[in-house]
C-alpha cells in the first residue's frame, strides 16, 4: 500500500515539474516585434554560445556621446546553429559589429538576432529553423545553401 502511495505522489510530482518546465518557454514571436528590424552598432563584450539561448552582449555608444551602454542580442540555442552550420566562431569579443535585431516589445536594450556585419564585411546570418529545413528537404545542407 505504501508503495504505491510513493508511486503515485513520484508520477504526480514529475507531471508537475514537467507542466512548469513548459511553461517557462518563450516564443520569440510574443517577446520581438518581427515586423520591425533596428540596426545595432557596438562593440562586442561578450559571446555565449549555449542552451537553451545564445547571447551576445555589445557595448553600445549612448547617444550625444555620454558613455556605453549595453544591448544584449538573444540568438538561436548552440544546438540549432550548429545544425544549420552558423559560423558563429567568426564573432570575437573585441569586434565592432552592426547587428541587425527584431527589437524586444518589452525592453528598450533587447532584440532578436537577424544578421550581423563583421569587420571585414562579412555579412552572418541564421536563415532559421524553417528554412533551413526547406533546403535539407532540397537536398542541401547549412544556411548558405538553402538560402541560394
Amino acid at each position: 500500500m505504501y508503495r504505491k502511495f510513493a508511486d503515485a505522489v513520484m508520477i504526480v510530482g514529475w507531471v508537475l515539474f514537467s507542466c512548469l518546465a513548459g511553461l517557462a518557454h518563450h516564443s520569440v514571436a510574443a517577446n520581438f516585434d518581427q515586423t520591425k528590424t533596428v540596426d545595432i552598432v557596438g562593440r562586442v563584450k561578450e559571446v555565449e554560445i549555449r542552451n537553451p539561448h545564445s547571447q551576445i552582449t555589445l557595448e553600445v555608444s549612448k547617444p550625444g556621446g555620454g558613455g556605453v551602454t549595453e544591448f544584449y542580442v538573444e540568438w538561436s540555442d548552440k544546438n540549432a546553429l550548429m545544425r544549420r552550420s552558423v559560423p558563429v566562431s567568426k564573432i570575437h569579443v573585441g569586434d565592432m559589429v552592426t547587428v541587425s535585431v527584431s527589437p524586444s516589445k518589452r525592453l528598450p536594450n533587447l532584440g532578436y538576432f537577424r544578421t550581423a556585419t563583421l569587420p571585414d564585411g562579412t555579412i552572418l546570418k541564421d536563415c532559421g529553423f524553417a528554412a533551413f529545413r526547406g533546403g535539407i528537404a532540397k537536398g542541401k545542407t547549412g544556411c548558405e545553401e538553402s538560402a541560394r
